[in-house]
């Protein structure tokens, strides 16, 4: 599970049920070649579907040469059952010609996955993390400070602001960039808020926390209500801290 992203995390299961049901069409089928190509491009075409829809590694680069080897394979399937019956020659070298690309595409994908094993054992640093190798990430990650300051920046401008004009510019969203906005509320609430008795409220999607594969990790959920009434009461308490320290500072003086 540790391999994948934590709102892929059920991607285990597709990945475990993807062998038997390869295996199936033969055993079911084993005098109906063409059935079992059909069965077996169905199943490898509907996994590679859900692994783009899922992006369930997480290094990026892992994710791109999934797809690429999902692909070659189905198409090396596919361009099998120009084997079936007699071709003539031109056919033939049709047919050779789209599996040596298609192999060499897999020969090529998984050299890049030997390359990225060797360099995670020589360049020590979490998989998928922000210190990874920017090839990798298939891109520059900023830095978490900056993030931080950004993050910090625009939750007070949306404090200031109105929630019916809040409402009216995320009704004007598409539903993809609205499920980004979802999908960007439940990582913080799930990983960067404190936690909160409602914190399940926030969440719009299923994603497991990080702090499930370590107990340590665990914040004691704060009540949303307390909370509320500690933010009130800081400039009381720091009104009462400063008239005190000037009492003491005028008994001093005196």
């Amino acid at each position: 599970m540790m391999r994948f992203r934590l709102d892929s995390w059920w991607f285990g299961v597709p990945l475990l049920v993807r062998g038997p049901l390869i295996n199936l069409p033969v055993v079911l089928a084993t005098d109906y070649p063409p059935i079992q190509v059909v069965c077996i491009a169905m199943i490898l075409t509907t996994t590679m579907v859900m692994q783009m829809l899922a992006w369930p590694w997480k290094v990026p680069l892992l994710n791109v040469t999934d797809c690429i080897i999902s692909f070659c394979i189905v198409l090396t399937v596919t361009t099998s059952t120009l084997y079936l019956n007699k071709i003539d020659p031109a056919m033939y070298g049709f047919a050779s010609g789209v599996s040596t690309a298609m192999l060499s595409g897999i020969f090529g994908a998984i050299s890049i996955m030997v390359c990225m094993t060797v360099s995670a054992l020589i360049y020590r640093s979490a998989m998928g993390g922000q210190k990874e190798l920017r090839m990798f990430n298939l891109g520059r990650v900023p830095n978490s400070e900056e993030l931080s300051k950004k993050v910090k920046e625009m939750a007070m401008m949306l404090e200031k602001s109105d929630t019916g004009d809040i409402a009216s510019k995320l009704a004007a969203l598409s539903v993809f960039d609205t499920q980004k906005i979802t999908t960007c509320v439940t990582l913080l609430a799930t990983e960067v808020a404190p936690p909160l008795e409602d914190a399940r409220s926030f969440k719009f999607n299923k994603r497991i926390a990080s702090s499930s594969f370590d107990p340590a990790l665990k914040r004691k959920p704060q009540s949303l209500r307390l909370t509320r009434q500690k933010k009130e009461a800081e400039p009381a308490m720091q009104q009462a801290e400063n008239v005190e320290k000037d009492v003491v500072h005028k008994s001093e003086w005196i």
